[in-house]
């Protein structure tokens, strides 16, 4: 197996968006790698990482690694050293840790589980898996579930949409503001976004003005501390808000640095500064312009910014992780015994040929000749467990 790492380890955030694809466009580019001769191919594309792993020994891989360019219009050149080329075990070792959650931003996160599995079942959609990434995939998923379930690296689980709730509970809206805070949520209804506004509400005193798209601009309903406004009149709830999250799909700002400040206009005179806000942005490529992040009072918080965030949570995950990779280890020695004897079985009628007559005791010696110490120890200690 091979793979292609776009992550957040070698490229920055405004090369990552490039590398941000939607569903359709994952089948787009898997139906190209058919076309280019690649029998087997999982694409996962999150807001922190794009990697294509591909069946076979590597005989693909300049038009996997040229695909993948093309897809996030990058010449392949360019794109190098952008990536982390992963190669035979090294590369399912990769794809246990990141299933695992292991090579995450925040370590022990929920999301990437269902991220992978999601993606592993498009391209079987697809038929674009066989044996090899069928068993390999198959295998990572449940080596997440065993370790989910067997440690603590996902108790008290902190994701990005976590940590960015968490930003928003130590937010400080200065003097004047009120007890409870109201945060302006842009794409409530994604998969981030559904997980940022049950955060939210675990807080009592956080009440959130959640976007929706409609077409005649009049949705206002309150439910509970949730409030659902139109998408369109976005900017009408800026100064309303303390804070504003935005995580959505969309390739284009859903907040523009002109508009913003338009709306924002009148705040602030010379006895009176303007209201603090923090704008924290989930998404890739960007939701919301730097620029707003210049503006006084404002605070932004993008992606890149959540890697420094991340580091605490995963300190103290240091043992949790430790147990995980035990496990981790002995699930891919499983594999690979299994990944071995599937290679094994179409050639055992040929062995029986050859070694049909021999005793037991000329078969340990022709071994003994043919194994390396280590393997010859494991293959005796094998027969000495043997009841």
């Amino acid at each position: 197996m091979e793979c292609i790492s776009i992550s957040y380890k070698q490229a920055p955030q405004e090369v990552r968006q490039y590398f941000s694809f939607s569903e359709e466009r994952e089948r787009e580019i898997l139906e190209q790698a058919r076309a280019r001769g690649i029998k087997q191919c999982v694409l996962i594309s999150t807001c922190n990482r794009t990697e294509l792993y591909m069946g076979g020994n590597g005989e693909n891989f300049h038009q996997a690694e040229g695909l993948l360019a093309e897809a996030g219009g990058m010449k392949a050149e360019n794109m190098m050293k952008y990536y982390h080329r992963y190669q035979g075990k090294k590369a399912a070792v990769h794809l246990y840790q990141v299933t695992c959650g292991m090579d995450s931003m925040v370590i022990g996160e929920d999301e990437i589980l269902g991220q992978v599995r999601n993606a592993y079942v498009l391209a079987k959609e697809e038929g674009m898996t066989g044996y090899e990434l069928n068993t390999i995939f198959q295998g990572a998923l449940a080596c997440a579930k065993k370790i989910k379930t067997d440690t603590e690296i996902s108790t008290s689980s902190v994701s990005t949409a976590t940590l960015a709730a968490n930003e928003v509970f130590k937010w400080d809206a200065g003097e004047g503001s009120e007890a409870k805070k109201t945060v302006l949520l842009i794409g409530s209804s994604g998969r981030i976004g559904g997980i940022v506004l049950k955060n939210l509400l675990s807080r009592e005193d956080i009440r959130v003005l959640a976007t929706t798209r409609v077409h005649n601009g009049k949705i206002r309903e309150e439910n509970g501390r949730v409030c659902n406004v139109p998408y369109q009149d976005r900017y009408q709830y800026l100064k309303e808000a303390d804070a504003v999250i935005s995580a959505t799909l969309s390739p284009h700002y859903t907040l523009t640095g002109k508009e913003a400040k338009e709306a924002l206009q009148g705040e602030g005179n010379e006895t009176q500064s303007a209201k603090k806000r923090l704008f924290l942005d989930l998404a890739v490529p960007a939701d919301i312009d730097r620029e707003i992040g210049k503006f006084p009072g404002c605070k932004l918080i993008t992606m890149d910014d959540f890697e420094k965030l991340a580091e605490q949570n995963n300190e103290k995950k240091k043992q949790a992780v430790e147990d995980a990779r035990q496990i981790l280890w002995e699930e891919l020695e499983e594999l690979s015994k299994s990944m071995l004897f599937h290679n094994v079985v179409p050639r055992m009628e040929g062995w029986k040929d050859k070694f049909g007559n021999y005793s037991f005791e000329k078969m340990l010696y022709y071994l003994k000749e043919h194994l390396d110490s280590s393997s010859l120890e494991a293959l005796v200690r094998a027969l000495d467990e043997e009841k």
